[in-house]
């Protein structure tokens, strides 16, 4: 995990960096934006991964990871009703997923970011106080389990993935998704 986090860190960085939610001036207009912009990121990346994986390893907890469904609780809140939510965009270029290691980098980045949105949901929470913006179901995916989830993952990817010559796809896996990412919100943030 060390490596993956070293050999991703400016990936993470440049992806973070184009990150509006902490922002003090972020509007709900933008916050829904960026909740548009995940909406396409998850759907795509969730279901690579899915196909990827598979059933092959439940020690996983693959359902209890997705969050698609709640990036579509969040946006109905917002104003979004089904037929607007199927018209959303999807990426501009579908993630390079081809195996079981790049599947795990990709998913290293989904929960990683479930970890750091914990300090934007409570930013999220005290900016849109008192405005009808839902409850943040994203955000608070995993309610107080966010880091047993985290660690469970961490101790699942070495078991998956235990052999060192494997590693680099994990990362590139990784690379891959922290640069869809980037590119994502570039064109959401103009």
């Amino acid at each position: 995990m060390q490596l993956l986090k070293a050999e991703t860190r400016p990936h993470h960085e440049r992806a973070e960096s184009v990150v509006r939610l902490m922002s003090p001036d972020l509007s709900l207009e933008g916050y829904r934006r960026h909740l548009e912009a995940l909406h396409s990121l998850h759907a795509a990346l969730e279901s690579v991964i899915a196909d990827r994986l598979g059933d092959q390893h439940p020690e996983l907890l693959l359902p209890e990871r997705w969050k698609l469904h709640l990036l579509r609780e969040d946006l109905l809140a917002l104003g979004h009703d089904e037929a607007s939510l199927a018209r959303l965009p999807g990426l501009t270029r579908a993630p390079s997923v081809p195996g079981v290691p790049e599947a795990l980098g990709a998913l290293y980045v989904l929960e990683g970011s479930t970890l750091g949105g914990q300090i934007i949901l409570r930013h999220l929470v005290r900016h849109f106080e008192g405005q009808p913006v839902g409850r943040f179901a994203f955000f608070r995916a995993y309610g107080d389990a966010v880091g047993p989830m985290w660690k469970s993952f961490g101790e699942v990817l070495l078991r998956v993935c235990p052999e060192p010559a494997l590693a680099p796809r994990v990362v590139r896996g990784a690379q891959e998704a922290f640069e869809l990412f980037e590119a994502r919100f570039r064109e959401v943030n103009g």
